[in-house]
């Protein structure tokens, strides 16, 4: 069954969370293409997905004590509010491949999707 799962994910061009953080260490990745917001901002904060395969990103707001609100992907013209303790999912389909950042209302936090070929 595992491997029917595996499989799916990659058919479907689910997000695959990435490790490289801005200014902090390696973090574990969450599956799903979850990003949690903490007091210490996007975590993780890369995500990897494949060009012209829609993206789904869920953003889980998980603390009062930041600024990360809302969060905001200005080259698809997303903006959208974190309620607290609540998921958010976020869709979009890239079509270039590259960096697409994503960030805080207040632009004080940062991350990025990374999109590679098919």
């Amino acid at each position: 069954m595992r491997r029917t799962l595996i499989l799916s994910v990659i058919l479907l061009g689910t997000i695959v969370p990435g490790a490289e953080i801005f200014g902090a260490p390696p973090q574990a990745s969450t599956p799903q293409g979850q990003v949690n917001v903490t007091e210490q901002g996007f975590q993780p904060s890369s995500v990897t997905v494949r060009a012209n395969v829609p993206a789904k990103i869920t953003f889980l707001r998980q603390t009062d004590q930041t600024c990360a609100t809302e969060v905001a992907i200005p080259d698809y013209n997303i903006k959208r509010a974190l309620p607290l303790n609540q998921p958010v999912v976020v869709e979009f389909t890239p079509k270039k491949t590259g960096e697409v950042t994503f960030m805080c209302g207040m632009n004080m936090f940062r991350g990025k999707v990374v999109v590679q070929e098919k």
